[in-house]
């Protein structure tokens, strides 16, 4: 089996220090929370253009190199690497090559198991469907709204603070889960 993960809010906890780096900027700034389970902040604050950027621009660095792992990940990728292909596809990469390099770094400083990295993707279907990938982990719901759509087999790394998906895909909430979803669905495919 092919699998496919984001990194962000999914390997890295990163997602929850943007929430609460974006949190203190718009108290700052005296921004207005306008949808409060929207994942990233152009969707959730009133914010202009360049006040994302300026905090996209003043925050990334810091926050994806000091974000830690989610428990368990390491050790159940491992495990999965023995049996499948892990492939990691991330809009990483957007902000500049600097974001190429920390994300090198920080895998190799954290021993990630993983076969390949696909960097700069702002929509993840083109990569899924060219790399074969079998299931695909976000924790996007708008990515893997577009990604189910599209005929993409998904699980959802939930944080409750995020908004559902549209559709009827698999939610998860620990790397414990997602390594019995896997398992589950690795028997599913040897019986056929």
């Amino acid at each position: 089996m092919i699998i496919g993960l984001d990194i962000d809010g999914v390997i890295y906890q990163t997602e929850s220090l943007y929430r609460d780096y974006s949190e203190k900027y718009n108290k700052l700034i005296g921004g207005k929370n306008i949808k409060d389970d929207e994942l990233k902040v152009e969707n959730r604050y009133d914010w202009s253009d360049e006040q994302v950027k300026s905090f996209i621009d003043t925050t990334y660095e810091v926050i994806e190199l000091t974000a830690p792992l989610y428990a368990n990940a390491r050790d159940v990728l491992a495990r999965l690497k023995q049996n499948h292909k892990i492939v990691f596809i991330t809009s990483r990469g957007l902000c500049g090559d600097k974001e190429v390099e920390i994300t090198k770094q920080r895998f190799q400083k954290d021993n990630i198991p993983f076969d390949k990295i696909i960097f700069s993707q702002r929509s993840k279907v083109r990569a899924c469907k060219e790399l074969n990938i079998d299931i695909m982990i976000d924790d996007n719901s708008h990515v893997l709204d577009e990604l189910y759509i599209s005929g993409v087999n998904c699980l959802y790394f939930r944080d409750l603070r995020n908004k559902s998906c549209d559709n009827t895909i698999v939610e998860v909430y620990s790397w414990q889960e997602i390594e019995k979803c896997i398992n589950e669905l690795t028997k599913v495919e040897r019986i056929m």
